[in-house]
This record gives structure tokens, sequence and C-alpha cells, in this order.
């Protein structure tokens, strides 16, 4: 079996950043499988998977990736997935939800909490904020596994009564396809 690790980097953002760390990957022969990288304010964030080749070591991986790493003013984490780490398809039913309107505390959690309270996990949530600072709009765009359409049902029921209390709009659908 292949090893599988996790990579996380975070620093001010700047030019070179996904170079200089995809090129360390190139290099050593490694596999990018799946990422995320995003820009936070004036920071650039970085969460790949990554398949080692054969003979290959977290450890070597490490040590290949800390002089760029240092040199672009990164915090990096590795973690390799232990084989019960990585999940096997779950059947469960993909759907995408997105919720906009004014800018106040809560909508993450509360809409999170409802997706948790009905057993949904999480697959990826993305927020941003704009308009200008008298009339903040928040959107959240959010992918979700079901575990049932019962389920899915369910939560679409709690995202009606928290459309009100939170004074947004919400749009919560099947996903068709896998995007990227």
């Amino acid at each position: 079996m292949k090893t599988q690790v996790a990579l996380s980097a975070i620093g001010r953002d700047r030019p070179g950043i996904v170079a200089g760390i995809t090129k360390v990957l190139f290099e050593k022969g490694c596999n990018l499988e799946d990422s995320s990288m995003t820009l936070l304010k004036g920071d650039f964030a970085v969460q790949l998977l990554i398949t080692l080749p054969d003979g290959f070591t977290t450890g070597q991986l490490s040590d290949a990736v800390r002089p760029v790493a240092d040199s672009l003013g990164l915090t990096t984490v590795l973690r390799e997935f232990k084989p019960d780490d990585l999940k096997a398809e779950s059947g469960a039913l993909p759907y995408t939800l997105i919720v906009y309107g004014g800018d106040r505390p809560g909508i993450v959690y509360k809409v999170t909490q409802a997706a948790a309270s009905q057993g949904l996990n999480i697959t990826d949530l993305r927020t941003h904020v704009t308009g200008d600072a008298a009339r903040p709009v928040y959107s959240l765009a959010m992918d979700v596994e079901a575990p049932s359409e019962k389920a899915a049902r369910d939560f679409n029921a709690d995202l009606e009564r928290l459309k009100a209390e939170l004074k947004v709009d919400i749009a919560f659908h099947p996903s068709e396809a896998d995007e990227l």
C-alpha cells in the first residue's frame, strides 16, 4: 500500500508558494492527489493530500520541504495517514448548500450545528465577506454528505427555520456531479 501524507502550510501571501512546494513534490516523485489552497486576508493556506513514491518516507518529505518552507516563511505540518484513516466510499448522498445575507455572528455555527444534528458530514466549506463596512454581505458555500434522503429532508427543514432567524437566503440541493 502506498503511503499517503497530508501537508498543511500557511504563511504571508507572496508569489511562488505553490510553485515552491509543488517543485519539491515533483522532484521527489510524489503524486499530488487532492488539494485546497486559498488566500485568507494576507496569508495563503495550503492543504495537500500526497502519495509518496515507494521507499520515500514522511520524514524524507519533511526534510525536503523544510528549506522551501523556511525560505517562503511558511509554517508546515505533515501527517501520515494510517490505513484506518482512509475513508472508503460511504454511499452517502452529496449536497450543496449556499447561504447568503447580511454578515452577523453565528451563521457558520448555527448552519453547521444543524448539519451535525442530522448526521451530515461537511466535505468542503468556504466563506467570504463582501460589500462595504457599513453593509457587509456574508456568503457560505458548503458541500455535505447526507447519510440518507430523510436526513437531507430534515436538514432542509432546519434550514428553513434558520433562514428567518439568521435573515439570510438559503439554497440546498443535491450535487449533480463531482466538482473541482
